[in-house]
């Protein structure tokens, strides 16, 4: 269908509108930042869509900018459908840029299209074959389907475009340590860090894989090294205590442990059910309680915490509060509170167990 409008009364400006007049808008704003200048220039040999531009280009200076409420939402199919008709391939659209895509395509993979964020993403990777991103995401998304191989070439590949794609190399990584090649793992991870030493969980990581392949040593020192730029760390303390135990250094473990116990948990939150776990073997109950009901109090989503209180709840025979914390967990979160059955396993008798409901 097409739509003629006439504007002006003496000086009339006419022009037709039919569907593939907000397609033409779609590729200024998806493949050249919203300049129309540089689409006529792949355009100049299409005249039918050279004119069209040009006649786009008069409604927004004599009547209105034209935006994404022209055209949204973007429906890619309809757009290849259209480049495909006026025979516009990346190898010729030559002033293109890939940025457009690869946004688009996060929003596909946002909606769980994932077939269709991959397909825009091999052609920006086609439209710009040194578009380091587009590697970079495609991997990713390789990577969650379980394409371990798919995924480590392409991404790799975003990682020889642009070095700095740190999230590139954390994903290798995992790529790497989900296949069981731990030392491979290391290898990228140690490069994430080396360039990246903020990125905590990664040292975690490396320290798991040394663990794996039997480096004890190796898995402690990366984790000294953590703690020398985070001496609060509560995890790490208990990690690095696990590791001297295994190594059979049952002084060290404690010495671990000890600082563990003098840190305020309010300085990391992230390890403040670590650190009530220690006081728990230590027999801290009451001071376990406090803290913890004060840390729900200020966080009442912290509702992982509800399980330290239940097994502090058992051990100072407050009975009906320890069920009660247990049927409000089954309630809300019983997926979580199955997974943690082993925290209890570790610090309530079975007796106790069945006192509080969980047995």
């Amino acid at each position: 269908m097409i739509i003629r409008l006439i504007l002006g009364l003496e000086s009339k400006f006419i022009f037709d509108i039919d569907e593939e007049t907000p397609i033409l808008v779609i590729l200024r704003d998806l493949f050249y930042s919203g300049d129309w200048r540089n689409l006529k220039k792949d355009i100049e040999e299409l005249k039918e869509l050279y004119e069209s531009v040009e006649i786009l280009e008069k409604i927004e200076e004599k009547i209105v900018l034209l935006n994404e409420l022209v055209y949204e939402p973007i429906v890619w199919t309809e757009v290849k459908e259209f480049l495909e008709k006026y025979g516009l391939t990346p190898e010729n659209m030559l002033h293109a840029t890939a940025d457009g895509l690869y946004e688009l395509a996060i929003e596909y993979a946002d909606k769980n299209q994932i077939e269709v964020a991959k397909d825009i993403l091999k052609f920006a990777m086609r439209l710009d074959k040194n578009y380091a991103p587009a590697y970079e995401f495609f991997g990713s998304l390789l990577l969650e389907e379980g394409d371990i191989e798919g995924a480590i070439k392409y991404l790799n590949r975003s990682i020889e475009l642009d070095p700095w794609l740190i999230q590139s190399y954390s994903m290798i990584g995992e790529a790497y340590y989900n296949i069981g090649n731990y030392e491979k793992a290391v290898e990228y991870w140690e490069k994430e860090i080396a360039i990246s030493p903020s990125n905590t969980f990664t040292y975690f990581m490396i320290s798991d894989a040394y663990t794996k392949i039997g480096k004890l040593e190796k898995a402690i020192e990366i984790l000294e090294k953590y703690r020398e730029e985070s001496e609060n760390s509560i995890i790490a303390l208990y990690e690095l205590a696990e590791l001297y135990r295994k190594k059979g250094n049952e002084e060290k473990a404690k010495e671990y442990e000890s600082l563990i116990m003098e840190i305020d948990p309010q300085k990391d939150p992230n390890g403040i059910e670590i650190w009530a776990k220690v006081h728990l073997k230590k027999g801290n109950y009451d001071k376990v309680i406090s803290v913890i009901e004060n840390a729900i109090k200020a966080n009442p989503e912290a509702k992982h915490l509800n399980l330290v209180l239940a097994v502090a709840y058992v051990k100072t025979n407050q009975i009906e509060k320890a069920r009660r914390v247990v049927e409000e967990l089954k309630d809300d979160n019983f997926w979580y509170l199955y997974g943690k059955r082993e925290f209890f396993d570790e610090l309530l008798t079975n007796s106790e167990k069945e006192l509080c409901g969980i047995k």
